[in-house]
């Protein structure tokens, strides 16, 4: 690879779905761009997708990840594995970003691709478990391989019992685990919840394991242990903005990043895209953000070089 160049077209900050097709839209666009990969793209833990199109086989997040940085290295684009620890505005050229061991880029433009990190319950090692698919965290993506099983979701929020009416659709089998949290719904919610047969656990939880065909046993205190259920958790996301907080750029009330039609945030020349962006967590919807963010650039930069070579009449 040779070295980047000294102010870059646009750095994207992320290598999950999002952010490389921002950086491989980019490249086909023969603008200067650089990704940098922390290594913690949600993507990864990805066991196998089967409801992202013209994959009818599925595909795990993995290989969808390799194919992706493949695609970027055969149009030259560097992948710099680093964290980002701070961004700032370098007058009105641009942004410089301070990565580890002293090191800085800088970039014309910058688009955040840093997702988020979900809240995981108590079990040991539940970062394994959710890659092996024995802990999920969306029934919009796999919902419907539940095909009537019994099902577990654990939280104790509006958001567990919303996920629980939501995979009605898969299974009537269905328990909210609070892990002895208190359920804290509106009294509506709760009689939705008894009206579909939902039922409510409350006690703690003492131990989770692997069973057979991606099923869990939970072992509960002082209660009947829940075997063989599919097991969702629904302990809600933290998003990864803080470098767009660093920028200045508004945040909506759940923390991710507010953005126009074009992804781009009210602080010009920055732009986000995928899961860190509130909207629909899907991997086609992130590559759809990544694209748009990555014309929007394209035209920006035309914009300026037209506005700085304005044609002579």
């Amino acid at each position: 690879m040779t070295a980047a160049p000294a102010r870059l077209d646009a750095m994207v900050i992320g290598a999950g779905p999002a952010g490389m097709a921002a950086a491989i839209y980019l490249a086909r666009l023969n603008r200067s761009v650089v990704v940098i990969d922390s290594g913690h793209s949600r993507a990864l833990l990805i066991p196998l997708s089967r409801n992202h199109p013209a994959f009818p086989e599925g595909i795990e997040g993995r290989e969808l990840s390799r194919r992706m940085k493949m695609q970027l290295q055969n149009l030259g684009v560097e992948i710099v594995r680093a964290a980002v620890s701070l961004v700032e505005r370098e007058g009105n050229s641009g942004f410089i970003a301070g990565l580890e061991e002293d090191r800085h880029m800088r970039a014309k433009n910058i688009i955040l691709a840093t997702g988020v990190e979900d809240r995981l319950p108590p079990i040991s090692e539940a970062t394994d478990f959710v890659r092996s698919g024995h802990i999920r965290l969306c029934p919009i993506c796999d919902g419907y391989e539940i095909a009537g099983r019994s099902t577990v979701v654990i939280g104790a929020t509006q958001r567990a019992a919303s996920e629980a009416l939501f995979l009605k659709s898969f299974t009537k089998k269905i328990t909210i685990a609070t892990l002895g949290e208190r359920l804290d719904v509106k009294d509506a919610t709760l009689a939705r919840l008894i009206e579909h047969g939902v039922t409510i656990r409350g006690e703690k939880l003492v131990h989770c394991f692997r069973s057979v065909n991606g099923t869990v046993d939970l072992i509960m205190k002082a209660s009947a242990a829940l075997q063989g259920v599919v097991l969702y958790s629904a302990l809600g996301i933290a998003p990864r903005s803080q470098l767009a907080e660093q920028l200045g750029a508004e945040l909506e009330q759940d923390r991710r990043i507010k953005v126009d039609p074009h992804q781009t945030t009210q602080v010009p020349g920055l732009y986000a895209v995928g899961d860190v962006v509130t909207g629909l967590n899907q991997l086609g919807v992130a590559m759809a953000q990544g694209e748009i963010a990555a014309v929007a650039v394209h035209n920006h930069l035309r914009q300026l070089q037209e506005d700085h070579n304005p044609l002579v009449g």
